[in-house]
């Protein structure tokens, strides 16, 4: 089979991945998360790296890419790549979108060619142990974080299959697939220009004062924070250089469920326009959860 011609007007990118969150006590981030309804990986380490992480594996929206949410904190500071220290410290919250690509090299030329300063790709081998059943060896290559807007970086799978087991991908909360990353800033439509470019789109502005653009199906979406705290019902987040991070939207099957759920576990949460998380119960991220759609 010949492979997939790579889309040049994305720079390679073909899809919003997911979401690489900083969180300062790993065990703490996966009990909150267990909370809030979702079925967790086990620790890993990249040790070369100095990091951490486990992950909320949902349903891949476009073939060859995964989808879900990365909650990474530090094993290690003194391993840690220059791009990452900034990354991980701070506030906890999304620190990065990470983008799939199909190849990691073409992609890396034609962003460098565009003015988009990354490193050469790094190639990752790690350990994922699964209790009761021995190691898996998750492969990929990746792009570090840039200076950006909002930072993201690259990566390519080698073996992606391995972050879509079945019973990794049934939430007890229904959730399904991460829809979009959430961000603030003081001027939504300046800030959705940088993607425009970046994913060769225009951005969508939505009726709730949303600025939505994606290279794939999983979109970014941009407000400003008056538009943002009449969307989710709670004070919009700092934009210390005029945009953040806020948080995500989640498609779920069952609302009614999700909403037994987080009662019977004691979590805050408001029907807005979904049903919504505000960020001191899901380690500094808002979630939106919102009925899934055919």
């Amino acid at each position: 089979m010949e492979p997939k011609p790579m889309n040049t007007s994305s720079h390679g990118i073909e899809e919003l991945d997911h979401l690489m969150t900083y969180v300062a006590d790993l065990d703490a981030a996966g009990t909150a998360y267990e909370r809030l309804g979702f079925r967790l990986t086990p620790v890993s380490n990249i040790a070369s790296m100095g990091i951490a992480n486990r992950l909320v594996p949902m349903r891949p929206r476009t073939p060859g890419a995964a989808n879900f949410i990365e909650l990474m904190g530090v094993a290690d500071a003194s391993l840690l790549p220059a791009p990452m220290r900034e990354v991980l410290s701070g506030a906890p919250g999304i620190k990065s979108m990470v983008m799939m690509t199909g190849d990691a090299q073409a992609a890396h030329r034609m962003l460098v060619d565009a003015g988009y300063p990354f490193a050469a790709p790094s190639h990752v081998r790690r350990e994922w142990a699964i209790p009761g059943e021995g190691s898996v060896w998750p492969e990929f290559d990746v792009l570090l974080p840039i200076p950006a807007p909002l930072k993201f970086n690259v990566c390519q799978y080698h073996n992606v299959e391995l972050y879509l087991r079945e019973d990794w991908l049934e939430h007890p909360n229904t959730a399904e697939s991460l829809l979009a990353a959430i961000g603030v800033a003081s001027d939504a439509r300046s800030a959705a220009a940088y993607f425009e470019r970046l994913f060769g789109v225009a951005a969508v502005r939505s009726a709730d004062g949303g600025h939505a653009v994606s290279p794939g199906r999983t979109e970014l979406v941009l407000y400003e924070p008056a538009a943002f705290e009449a969307r989710f019902g709670c004070p919009a987040p700092a934009a210390g250089d005029g945009v953040a991070y806020a948080g995500m939207r989640i498609a779920v099957r069952d609302r009614d469920r999700l909403a037994a759920l987080l009662d019977a576990n004691g979590v805050p949460h408001a029907r807005v326009g979904g049903i919504v998380v505000d960020p001191r119960s899901a380690c500094g991220n808002v979630i939106e959860f919102v009925e899934r759609t055919p």
